[in-house]
């Protein structure tokens, strides 16, 4: 279970982690509409979805890996949320067993 601090160039970060810790996994990369970096990640051939609408994330997440957690072994939410709210995206999948990373609001220095 990742969490990821976005930093500059953040689809390439994601991209890395990708390649890094989930090498031959199916992965939805998961995020709120329009605020993918759909063309970089469809051109890595990367599975996503757009269909949390940022109104209450972890309900969604929520929703989702319950939805597909038996469809794929891996979960990247895209979503630039608070930490609390990536830690509790993360005990989700924990407890349906699938790997997730969440990108959480950069911390100030």
């Amino acid at each position: 279970m990742f969490i990821l601090e976005k930093k500059a160039e953040p689809e390439q970060q994601i991209w890395d982690h990708i390649k890094r810790n989930y090498q031959g996994e199916k992965v939805a990369v998961i995020g709120v509409k329009k605020q993918m970096p759909q063309t970089f990640l469809r051109n890595k051939q990367v599975i996503f979805y757009e269909s949390l609408t940022g109104r209450s994330l972890v309900e969604e997440g929520e929703r989702f890996l319950n939805k597909f957690a038996k469809d794929y072994s891996a979960f990247v939410f895209y979503l630039d949320c608070p930490s609390e709210v990536g830690d509790q995206l993360v005990e989700a999948g924990r407890k349906l067993g699938v790997r997730v990373t969440v990108t959480v609001e950069e911390k100030a220095a």
